[in-house]
Order: C-alpha cells, then structure tokens, then sequence
C-alpha cells in the first residue's frame, strides 16, 4: 500500500511531539504554596495574577495554590493553621509547602510553639543572600533592622504588605447621633466629646450603641500606642525598646485616657469576644458601632463584603495629646521559602516575582496601601485616585509622616524595653477591661509596675495628682 510520504512525515512529527509533550508533564515540578488574602476583593486577584504569570512564563512548573483557609490543620485561625503547619513540616522533616504565607504573627506563633524565636534561621530562606532581592526592597525596609528583627533577624521574602492603623467612623451613624468626627488632628478630648455625645444619643432614643465596635480580632493597643507616642517631642524617643521615669508616666497618662473614656457607657460592645472577623466586617456596616481601630488594610475587607455600603465609611486620624508622632504601623513579609524544600530554586524565583515593580505598583492599586517594595515610581496609584476618600486619605498621610518612624508594636516594649511584663492578649483585653470600666487605670498600672519591678508597690501611682 502507498503511504504519502509527506502525511507519513508529518505523522512522525506529531508523534515525536506528543511523545515529547507527555515526558515533559511527566517531568514537570509541582510547586506547593500556601497562599493568602483569600476572599479579600483586589488582593486575592493580585495572588492569582502572580500564578499565572509564573506559570506562564515557567511552562515546566505547575502551581499547586492552596490558600490558607483552606488547609486542613490543627489551629483556631489560618495564621494559627499555618504555623501548625510549618512547625509539623520541621518537626517531621517532611516539607510539604515550598512557599509558606509567614507573616510576622505567623512567624511568632511558630516561634511560640516551637519556644525558638531564631527558628527561622535553620528553616527559612534567608533573601538578604538572594542575588538581586537587595534591591528590590525599600532602602528604610533594608537598613532599618526593625524590620528584619520581627522575624528572627532574617529577609524572610518581599515586604509586600504596609499597612497603618486609624479609625474607620460609619459616617451614617453619625449623622443620626450628631456626631461630627474630625477626620484629621483629632484631640484625645474630641474623642471624649464623641462618646459623650454617642451616650447622649443613646439615652434618648433607649439604644446601646458603641463608641468603638470591637472584636475577638482585638486590636486597641494600636491606639494606646498612638495616644502614649504624642506625648513625646522626640518621635525617636518614644518608639525605643527601652525603659525611663518619663516613659513610666506616659504610660500611666495614657492609662488614665482610656479611664476616662469608661464614664459614657458603652464605649465597646460587652460581647466583643465572641464577634469574629465576618461579625466585625458586616456589623460596623450596619451600624452595630461608631468607630473600629481598624486601618488602610480594611478597604479591601470592606469592599468584599458590602461595596455599597463602604461608601458610608469614612476614615480619621486616632487622636493625640500633644502632637502626632507618624503612623501606627508596619511593613511585613507575606510569603517565605522553607530552606529544605526540595524545589527552593523554584520557589525562590516565584517571590522574586512578586518582588517586582510591577507587582509593587499593583499592590497599591488595588489596595490603596503602601508597599516595602521599589515600584517603577513612588506611589503611583495613590495620586491617580485623588478623588476617592480613602485614596485621598491614606495619601496625604503617608506623604505627611513620610520621614518619621512607622511603628507596630502588639505589647508595650516601648515602654518596658524587652522584658515587658504584658503578653500582646492580655494587653489587649485588659485595655478593654479598663474601657469597660471594669478595672481602673491606678490598679492595672499599679499591677504591671509590681512585675516589672519583681517587688510589691504602693497601693496607688505616683503621678495619681498628675494625671487628671
């Protein structure tokens, strides 16, 4: 039988490719990667562009995304399910995920369970080595070791997410109490001027409104630290690591704010523990509170769930005693690399991606939040939005505090130095306990004084005459 010749070549040809096809699937790497910000608007999406451009641009590599609410682990929360995860992958040997989501309360949820807070050292890719990622990185995230300090002393990846905190006012709610909130250089007496007038408001129409719409995902330390900061000239002083009288005092003066703002009932809803973080995100959008210490990373939260509703969300800058000391905030690290992965190249290559400017810029975008990654310009979407409220906001605060430290701290280190006598949970809820007026500033003062010093103190402060 005749066998065209060219149908015969074209033939071989195919099959060749197709033989060629199935070695290269078969040969092709699976990268495992615990992914994050699932189901919040924009961010999700930026992951999801990153996999595929990866992909694309590595044809040989399949992407295995498995985000972080979705794996199957011991623990509360995702952050509580991943370091579980990684501390079973050390403790086993047995790496499962080459890119990990690690940020820095990830990164101290391993160090707890794993009582090491230098794991990251034997474990975790450190990118400081990486050809090129130096530069990459804003100058303040690679020559400030704050940053490198929150997890083990290492670059543990690209420094994706800023974030500052400030509070979110459901202007809806407002307008019905006549509360007229200043969105900049409020006072630590307007913010007792709003609960006066919410409690007010209250009475009258036999309500229990809020001043602060709290949750378990509690985060009142962010404006303690932003009220004891404003009390220094010095913006330097204030955030040190490092105990003095002066600093002793502020602590007690701030103290005494947050006693203060106990007198108009209810300054946080009673059931705050049980709220969690869907409760917090629908519930302020009802009107279920006044104020959350929220922040700029809320925008996407907010958009996730009600966009429409969003619109009644208005920012304001926490308030001050003397004068603003810059944000109340951080720079973090979103994924790292396990250094025993047995595909560390490849995931090296994938957060190099991410460390891009482009990506950079999109970040931005999409979250109207700074970055710790170089873009092609500053911050470019920043300026083409200056129509939007929380664009114009965040804009003009972080050109404002520009040259001045941006500082997070869960636990008051800043007053105690590193020994400090409080956990970040129990500072938490005992800040809420004082609103509550469940406790007052002297005995909570007080109590914290006598751990520090190891030695019993008087039964009242010594600035009691100086704090009204």
């Amino acid at each position: 039988m005749h066998i065209n010749k060219s149908f015969l070549l074209l033939f071989l040809l195919f099959l060749s490719a197709t033989i060629f096809y199935s070695t290269s699937c078969a040969q092709s790497t699976q990268l495992n990667w615990i992914g994050h910000w699932k189901g919040e608007d924009k961010r999700e999406s930026l992951v999801d562009e990153v996999k595929k451009e990866f992909e694309f641009l590595n044809p040989d590599i399949r992407v295995n995304l498995v985000h972080d609410r979705d794996i199957v682990a011991k623990g509360d929360n995702f952050k509580w399910k991943t370091a579980y995860t990684i501390v079973e992958m050390i403790r086993t040997g047995n790496i499962k995920w080459d890119v990990v989501f690690l940020d820095i309360i990830v990164y101290n949820y391993v160090a707890e369970l794993l009582k090491d807070p230098l794991w990251g050292v034997e474990h975790l890719v450190d990118f400081s080595t990486v050809p090129g990622f130096l530069q990459t990185q804003k100058e303040f995230i690679i020559n400030d070791a704050f940053y490198r300090n929150q997890t083990g002393g290492l670059l543990v990846g690209p420094y994706i997410e800023g974030y500052f905190f400030f509070f979110c006012q459901n202007k809806e709610l407002a307008r019905k109490a006549g509360v007229k909130i200043r969105e900049r250089n409020m006072s630590v007496e307007d913010l007792l001027t709003y609960a006066r007038q919410l409690s007010e408001y209250n009475k009258k129409n036999n309500s229990s409104i809020p001043l602060i719409w709290l949750s378990a995902w509690n985060r009142l330390e962010s404006l303690f630290f932003n009220i004891f900061r404003s009390y220094f000239d010095d913006p330097e002083v204030a955030i040190e690591e490092s105990y003095s009288k002066e600093k002793e005092k502020a602590f007690f003066d701030t103290l005494l704010a947050f006693e203060k703002l106990s007198q108009y009932q209810p300054v946080i809803n009673k059931d705050w523990q049980r709220v969690n973080w869907d409760e917090f995100k629908t519930g302020f959008l009802e009107g279920k509170g006044l104020l959350i210490t929220g922040g700029s990373f809320m925008y996407n939260h907010f958009m996730a769930a009600e966009p429409e509703k969003f619109k009644s969300v208005g920012p304001a800058e926490y308030p001050v005693v003397k004068k603003s000391q810059g944000l109340v905030g951080n720079y973090t690290p979103v994924f790292a690399v396990m250094k025993n992965s047995p595909n560390k190249k490849v995931a090296i290559d994938l957060l190099m991606l991410w460390s891009e400017p482009k990506v950079a810029e999109k970040w931005v975008n999409y979250t109207r939040n700074p970055t710790g990654i170089k873009g092609h310009l500053d911050e470019p979407a920043f300026k083409a939005m200056p129509d939007e409220v929380f664009s114009r906001f965040v804009t003009e605060l972080t050109e404002q505090y520009r040259r001045l430290p941006m500082r997070y701290y869960q636990q008051p280190v800043y007053v105690f130095g590193k020994n400090a006598p409080i956990t970040p949970t129990a500072f938490r809820e005992d800040l809420a306990l004082i609103l509550q007026g469940k406790q007052t500033a002297s005995n909570y003062f007080n109590d914290v004084m006598k751990r520090f010093n190891q030695e019993k103190k008087p039964d009242f402060s010594p600035y009691a005459s100086e704090g009204e």
